[in-house]
Protein backbone atom coordinates (compact mmCIF):
# COMPACT_ATOMS: atom_id res chain seq x y z
CA UNK A 1 0.00 0.00 0.00
CA UNK A 2 2.82 2.41 0.91
CA UNK A 3 4.59 1.88 -2.44
CA UNK A 4 1.32 2.32 -4.34
CA UNK A 5 0.70 5.67 -2.64
CA UNK A 6 4.29 6.84 -3.20
CA UNK A 7 4.07 5.93 -6.90
CA UNK A 8 1.10 8.31 -7.25
CA UNK A 9 3.04 11.35 -6.00
CA UNK A 10 4.82 12.28 -9.29
CA UNK A 11 1.57 12.06 -11.29
CA UNK A 12 -0.36 14.01 -8.66
CA UNK A 13 2.28 16.76 -8.61
CA UNK A 14 2.21 16.97 -12.40
CA UNK A 15 -1.57 17.37 -12.46
CA UNK A 16 -1.43 19.94 -9.67
CA UNK A 17 1.17 22.13 -11.38
CA UNK A 18 -0.61 21.94 -14.73
CA UNK A 19 -3.95 22.98 -13.25
CA UNK A 20 -2.36 25.62 -11.04
CA UNK A 21 -0.33 26.99 -13.93
CA UNK A 22 -3.28 27.19 -16.32
CA UNK A 23 -5.48 28.85 -13.72
CA UNK A 24 -2.77 31.37 -12.80
CA UNK A 25 -2.02 32.14 -16.45
CA UNK A 26 -5.67 32.78 -17.36
CA UNK A 27 -6.33 34.83 -14.23
CA UNK A 28 -3.36 37.08 -15.01
CA UNK A 29 -4.70 37.87 -18.45
CA UNK A 30 -7.98 39.19 -17.07
CA UNK A 31 -6.87 40.67 -13.75
CA UNK A 32 -3.52 42.39 -14.38
CA UNK A 33 -2.36 45.16 -16.68
CA UNK A 34 1.01 43.46 -17.31
CA UNK A 35 0.64 39.62 -17.33
CA UNK A 36 3.95 38.39 -15.95
CA UNK A 37 3.25 34.86 -17.20
CA UNK A 38 3.10 35.99 -20.82
CA UNK A 39 6.29 38.00 -20.35
CA UNK A 40 8.17 35.06 -18.85
CA UNK A 41 6.91 32.76 -21.61
CA UNK A 42 8.14 35.16 -24.26
CA UNK A 43 11.47 35.52 -22.45
CA UNK A 44 11.89 31.74 -22.29
CA UNK A 45 11.21 31.40 -26.02
CA UNK A 46 13.74 34.15 -26.76
CA UNK A 47 16.43 32.53 -24.57
CA UNK A 48 15.89 29.13 -26.18
CA UNK A 49 16.24 30.70 -29.62
CA UNK A 50 19.39 32.64 -28.68
CA UNK A 51 21.21 29.75 -27.01
CA UNK A 52 20.15 26.95 -29.36
CA UNK A 53 22.72 25.24 -31.59
CA UNK A 54 21.50 24.95 -35.21
CA UNK A 55 21.25 21.39 -36.49
CA UNK A 56 23.55 20.20 -39.28
CA UNK A 57 22.14 20.16 -42.81
CA UNK A 58 20.28 17.15 -44.17
CA UNK A 59 23.17 16.55 -46.54
CA UNK A 60 25.63 16.32 -43.62
CA UNK A 61 23.43 13.83 -41.81
CA UNK A 62 22.75 11.69 -44.88
CA UNK A 63 26.49 11.53 -45.58
CA UNK A 64 26.73 9.50 -42.36
CA UNK A 65 23.47 7.57 -41.97
CA UNK A 66 22.22 7.65 -45.55
CA UNK A 67 18.69 8.15 -46.81
CA UNK A 68 15.74 7.52 -44.49
CA UNK A 69 14.24 4.05 -45.00
CA UNK A 70 10.78 5.59 -44.61
CA UNK A 71 11.22 7.47 -47.90
CA UNK A 72 11.95 4.13 -49.65
CA UNK A 73 14.82 5.56 -51.71
CA UNK A 74 15.57 3.72 -54.93
CA UNK A 75 19.25 4.63 -54.93
CA UNK A 76 21.96 6.07 -52.68
CA UNK A 77 23.40 4.93 -49.37
CA UNK A 78 20.92 3.35 -46.95
CA UNK A 79 21.80 2.38 -43.37
CA UNK A 80 19.82 -0.57 -42.00
CA UNK A 81 21.98 -2.13 -39.29
CA UNK A 82 24.38 -0.76 -36.67
CA UNK A 83 26.53 -3.22 -34.69
CA UNK A 84 25.86 -2.34 -31.04
CA UNK A 85 29.22 -2.43 -29.19
CA UNK A 86 30.54 -4.23 -32.27
CA UNK A 87 27.85 -6.96 -32.05
CA UNK A 88 28.84 -8.07 -28.56
CA UNK A 89 27.04 -11.42 -28.75
CA UNK A 90 29.24 -12.48 -31.68
CA UNK A 91 32.57 -11.35 -30.16
CA UNK A 92 33.74 -9.62 -26.96
CA UNK A 93 32.04 -6.24 -27.05
CA UNK A 94 33.85 -2.96 -27.74
CA UNK A 95 37.03 -4.66 -28.96
CA UNK A 96 38.99 -4.24 -32.19
CA UNK A 97 38.42 -7.93 -32.92
CA UNK A 98 34.65 -7.45 -32.70
CA UNK A 99 34.77 -4.45 -35.03
CA UNK A 100 36.82 -6.40 -37.57
CA UNK A 101 34.40 -9.33 -37.41
CA UNK A 102 31.60 -6.86 -38.21
CA UNK A 103 33.53 -5.67 -41.25
CA UNK A 104 34.05 -9.26 -42.40
CA UNK A 105 30.33 -9.92 -41.86
CA UNK A 106 29.35 -6.96 -44.03
CA UNK A 107 28.47 -4.42 -41.32
CA UNK A 108 30.12 -1.04 -41.88
CA UNK A 109 28.54 0.89 -39.00
CA UNK A 110 29.70 0.41 -35.41
CA UNK A 111 28.43 1.78 -32.09
CA UNK A 112 30.97 1.84 -29.28
CA UNK A 113 31.25 3.33 -25.78
CA UNK A 114 33.85 5.71 -24.39
CA UNK A 115 34.89 6.08 -20.74
CA UNK A 116 37.79 7.76 -18.96
CA UNK A 117 40.38 5.92 -16.87
CA UNK A 118 41.83 7.33 -13.65
CA UNK A 119 44.73 8.86 -15.59
CA UNK A 120 42.31 10.46 -18.11
CA UNK A 121 42.90 8.00 -20.94
CA UNK A 122 39.75 7.67 -23.10
CA UNK A 123 39.08 3.96 -23.58
CA UNK A 124 36.40 2.00 -25.37
CA UNK A 125 34.44 0.25 -22.63
CA UNK A 126 30.81 0.25 -21.53
CA UNK A 127 30.46 -0.64 -17.85
CA UNK A 128 31.79 1.27 -14.86
CA UNK A 129 33.55 -1.91 -13.66
CA UNK A 130 35.09 -5.03 -15.23
CA UNK A 131 32.84 -7.35 -13.23
CA UNK A 132 30.42 -8.40 -15.98
CA UNK A 133 33.12 -9.27 -18.50
CA UNK A 134 36.03 -10.64 -16.46
CA UNK A 135 34.81 -11.03 -12.84
CA UNK A 136 37.04 -8.20 -11.61
CA UNK A 137 36.00 -5.46 -9.20
CA UNK A 138 38.27 -2.88 -10.85
CA UNK A 139 36.49 0.42 -11.52
CA UNK A 140 37.44 2.01 -14.84
CA UNK A 141 37.44 5.56 -13.51
CA UNK A 142 39.64 4.55 -10.55
CA UNK A 143 42.18 2.49 -12.51
CA UNK A 144 45.11 3.60 -14.64
CA UNK A 145 45.42 2.60 -18.28
CA UNK A 146 48.64 0.67 -17.67
CA UNK A 147 46.70 -1.80 -15.54
CA UNK A 148 43.63 -2.05 -17.77
CA UNK A 149 45.41 -2.53 -21.09
CA UNK A 150 46.62 -6.07 -20.32
CA UNK A 151 43.28 -7.52 -19.13
CA UNK A 152 41.85 -10.17 -21.46
CA UNK A 153 38.17 -9.42 -22.13
CA UNK A 154 37.46 -12.74 -23.84
CA UNK A 155 37.62 -14.97 -20.75
CA UNK A 156 33.83 -15.26 -20.30
CA UNK A 157 32.73 -14.98 -23.94
CA UNK A 158 31.20 -18.17 -25.42
CA UNK A 159 33.33 -17.86 -28.58
CA UNK A 160 36.62 -17.30 -26.78
CA UNK A 161 38.35 -20.34 -28.30
CA UNK A 162 37.52 -19.15 -31.79
CA UNK A 163 38.40 -15.47 -31.23
CA UNK A 164 41.38 -15.60 -28.90
CA UNK A 165 42.49 -12.96 -26.41
CA UNK A 166 40.99 -9.46 -26.74
CA UNK A 167 41.81 -6.27 -24.87
CA UNK A 168 40.37 -2.83 -24.09
CA UNK A 169 41.32 -0.45 -26.91
CA UNK A 170 41.95 3.25 -26.54
CA UNK A 171 39.72 5.74 -28.33
CA UNK A 172 42.51 6.65 -30.76
CA UNK A 173 43.17 3.00 -31.58
CA UNK A 174 39.49 2.43 -32.26
CA UNK A 175 39.04 5.49 -34.47
CA UNK A 176 42.16 4.65 -36.47
CA UNK A 177 41.06 1.04 -36.96
CA UNK A 178 37.51 1.91 -38.02
CA UNK A 179 38.58 4.65 -40.43
CA UNK A 180 41.21 2.37 -41.99
CA UNK A 181 38.57 -0.31 -42.56
CA UNK A 182 36.06 2.15 -44.01
CA UNK A 183 33.56 1.81 -41.16
CA UNK A 184 31.35 4.58 -39.79
CA UNK A 185 30.45 4.94 -36.14
CA UNK A 186 28.37 6.11 -33.18
CA UNK A 187 30.71 7.40 -30.45
CA UNK A 188 28.73 6.91 -27.21
CA UNK A 189 29.90 8.97 -24.22
CA UNK A 190 28.95 6.88 -21.19
CA UNK A 191 29.53 9.25 -18.27
CA UNK A 192 28.33 12.73 -17.44
CA UNK A 193 31.92 13.93 -17.35
CA UNK A 194 32.71 17.28 -18.97
CA UNK A 195 36.34 16.19 -19.38
CA UNK A 196 35.11 14.24 -22.39
CA UNK A 197 34.11 17.43 -24.22
CA UNK A 198 37.62 18.67 -25.14
CA UNK A 199 38.66 15.09 -25.93
CA UNK A 200 35.86 14.74 -28.50
CA UNK A 201 36.54 18.18 -29.96
CA UNK A 202 40.25 17.39 -30.36
CA UNK A 203 39.35 14.03 -31.90
CA UNK A 204 37.54 15.77 -34.77
CA UNK A 205 40.52 18.07 -35.26
CA UNK A 206 42.87 15.09 -35.39
CA UNK A 207 40.57 13.06 -37.67
CA UNK A 208 38.55 15.54 -39.79
CA UNK A 209 36.99 12.69 -41.80
CA UNK A 210 34.85 12.01 -38.71
CA UNK A 211 32.59 14.90 -39.73
CA UNK A 212 31.19 12.65 -42.45
CA UNK A 213 31.70 9.28 -40.72
CA UNK A 214 30.76 9.68 -37.05
CA UNK A 215 27.86 10.65 -34.82
CA UNK A 216 28.53 11.57 -31.19
CA UNK A 217 25.85 10.38 -28.80
CA UNK A 218 25.12 10.29 -25.06
CA UNK A 219 22.33 9.99 -22.51
CA UNK A 220 23.33 13.39 -21.14
CA UNK A 221 22.00 16.49 -22.96
CA UNK A 222 24.53 18.81 -21.30
CA UNK A 223 27.46 16.87 -22.79
CA UNK A 224 25.99 17.03 -26.30
CA UNK A 225 25.21 20.74 -25.90
CA UNK A 226 28.76 21.59 -24.81
CA UNK A 227 30.21 19.68 -27.76
CA UNK A 228 27.92 21.18 -30.39
CA UNK A 229 28.16 24.66 -28.88
CA UNK A 230 31.91 24.56 -29.55
CA UNK A 231 31.64 22.79 -32.92
CA UNK A 232 28.17 22.84 -34.57
CA UNK A 233 29.49 20.83 -37.51
CA UNK A 234 29.59 17.69 -35.37
CA UNK A 235 26.48 15.55 -35.96
CA UNK A 236 25.03 14.38 -32.64
CA UNK A 237 22.26 12.23 -31.25
CA UNK A 238 20.74 11.61 -27.83
CA UNK A 239 19.90 8.19 -26.41
CA UNK A 240 16.61 7.86 -24.56
CA UNK A 241 14.84 5.29 -22.42
CA UNK A 242 12.23 5.64 -19.65
CA UNK A 243 13.61 6.23 -16.12
CA UNK A 244 17.09 6.84 -17.46
CA UNK A 245 18.15 8.82 -14.40
CA UNK A 246 16.21 7.14 -11.58
CA UNK A 247 16.60 3.44 -12.45
CA UNK A 248 19.43 1.18 -13.60
CA UNK A 249 17.57 -0.13 -16.64
CA UNK A 250 14.19 -0.41 -18.31
CA UNK A 251 13.07 -3.70 -19.83
CA UNK A 252 9.73 -4.92 -21.13
CA UNK A 253 7.82 -6.66 -19.60
CA UNK A 254 9.78 -6.32 -16.35
CA UNK A 255 9.58 -2.53 -16.31
CA UNK A 256 12.00 -0.41 -14.29
CA UNK A 257 15.17 -1.89 -12.89
CA UNK A 258 16.70 -1.21 -9.44
CA UNK A 259 16.78 2.37 -8.17
CA UNK A 260 20.08 4.19 -8.67
CA UNK A 261 19.71 5.69 -5.18
CA UNK A 262 18.19 4.11 -2.09
CA UNK A 263 17.94 7.50 -0.39
CA UNK A 264 14.29 8.49 -0.70
CA UNK A 265 14.70 12.21 -1.41
CA UNK A 266 17.44 11.57 -3.99
CA UNK A 267 15.30 8.97 -5.73
CA UNK A 268 12.38 11.38 -6.02
CA UNK A 269 14.66 14.12 -7.30
CA UNK A 270 15.79 11.70 -10.00
CA UNK A 271 12.17 10.80 -10.74
CA UNK A 272 11.40 14.49 -11.19
CA UNK A 273 14.43 14.83 -13.46
CA UNK A 274 13.16 11.91 -15.57
CA UNK A 275 9.74 13.53 -15.76
CA UNK A 276 11.17 16.87 -16.89
CA UNK A 277 13.55 15.22 -19.36
CA UNK A 278 10.81 13.10 -20.96
CA UNK A 279 8.61 16.17 -21.33
CA UNK A 280 11.30 18.54 -22.59
CA UNK A 281 13.15 16.21 -24.97
CA UNK A 282 10.59 16.26 -27.84
CA UNK A 283 9.58 19.88 -27.15
CA UNK A 284 12.67 21.91 -26.25
CA UNK A 285 15.80 19.81 -25.76
CA UNK A 286 16.09 18.47 -29.30
CA UNK A 287 15.83 22.02 -30.66
CA UNK A 288 18.37 23.44 -28.20
CA UNK A 289 20.89 20.71 -29.03
CA UNK A 290 20.31 20.69 -32.77
CA UNK A 291 19.85 16.91 -32.72
CA UNK A 292 20.00 14.97 -35.97
CA UNK A 293 19.26 11.50 -34.56
CA UNK A 294 17.39 10.12 -31.56
CA UNK A 295 18.29 6.64 -30.28
CA UNK A 296 15.11 5.14 -28.85
CA UNK A 297 14.95 2.10 -26.57
CA UNK A 298 12.95 -0.62 -28.34
CA UNK A 299 10.74 -1.28 -25.31
CA UNK A 300 9.33 2.25 -25.30
CA UNK A 301 8.93 2.49 -29.07
CA UNK A 302 5.62 3.52 -30.59
CA UNK A 303 4.47 4.42 -34.08
CA UNK A 304 3.30 7.80 -32.81
CA UNK A 305 6.73 8.61 -31.34
CA UNK A 306 8.45 7.63 -34.59
CA UNK A 307 6.10 9.86 -36.59
CA UNK A 308 6.57 12.81 -34.22
CA UNK A 309 10.37 12.62 -34.45
CA UNK A 310 10.32 12.35 -38.23
CA UNK A 311 8.06 15.40 -38.41
CA UNK A 312 10.67 17.31 -36.38
CA UNK A 313 13.39 16.37 -38.86
CA UNK A 314 15.11 14.05 -36.37
CA UNK A 315 16.01 10.54 -37.51
CA UNK A 316 14.78 7.85 -35.05
CA UNK A 317 17.00 4.77 -34.65
CA UNK A 318 16.08 1.86 -32.36
CA UNK A 319 18.24 -0.01 -29.81
CA UNK A 320 18.88 -2.86 -29.07
CA UNK A 321 17.03 -5.17 -31.48
CA UNK A 322 18.26 -8.78 -31.40
CA UNK A 323 15.52 -11.25 -32.34
CA UNK A 324 14.54 -11.92 -35.97
CA UNK A 325 10.89 -11.02 -35.32
CA UNK A 326 11.79 -7.66 -33.79
CA UNK A 327 14.22 -6.91 -36.60
CA UNK A 328 11.62 -7.64 -39.25
CA UNK A 329 9.03 -5.42 -37.55
CA UNK A 330 11.43 -2.52 -37.07
CA UNK A 331 12.92 -2.56 -40.56
CA UNK A 332 9.90 -3.60 -42.64
CA UNK A 333 6.95 -2.04 -40.83
CA UNK A 334 8.43 1.02 -39.07
CA UNK A 335 11.14 1.51 -41.74
CA UNK A 336 13.80 2.22 -39.11
CA UNK A 337 17.50 1.55 -38.71
CA UNK A 338 18.33 -0.50 -35.63
CA UNK A 339 21.26 -1.30 -33.34
CA UNK A 340 21.84 -5.00 -32.73
CA UNK A 341 24.12 -7.21 -30.62
CA UNK A 342 24.27 -9.95 -33.26
CA UNK A 343 24.65 -9.98 -37.03
CA UNK A 344 23.35 -13.55 -37.31
CA UNK A 345 20.67 -13.73 -40.01
CA UNK A 346 21.03 -10.13 -41.18
CA UNK A 347 20.91 -11.05 -44.86
CA UNK A 348 17.67 -12.95 -44.27
CA UNK A 349 16.10 -9.97 -42.50
CA UNK A 350 16.86 -7.46 -45.23
CA UNK A 351 16.76 -9.53 -48.40
CA UNK A 352 13.80 -11.89 -48.02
Amino acid sequence: MRNEILSLIPSALTIFFIIYGIFGFISEIFTTIFPIGIFLTGLLVLLIYIFRVPAPTTEQVEAIVGKDLFDEPEDGYILKTVAHRGAGLDAPENTLEAFQMCKTGGCDFIEFDVSLTHDAQPVVFHDSTLERMVDSNLVISNTNWEILKDIDLSVKHPYRDRIGATFIPTLDQTITSLLNSGQKMFIDIKDNNTKMVPIILELFVQFPELYSKAIVTSFFPNIIYLIRRKDPKIVCSLAYRPSGFANEYYKYPEGKGPQRSNILWKHYCLLLLDLLHSWALPRITYYMLGLSVILIHKDCLSGEAVLNWRNKGVRPIVWTVNTPTEKQYVTRVLKLTYLTDTLTGENTIHNS
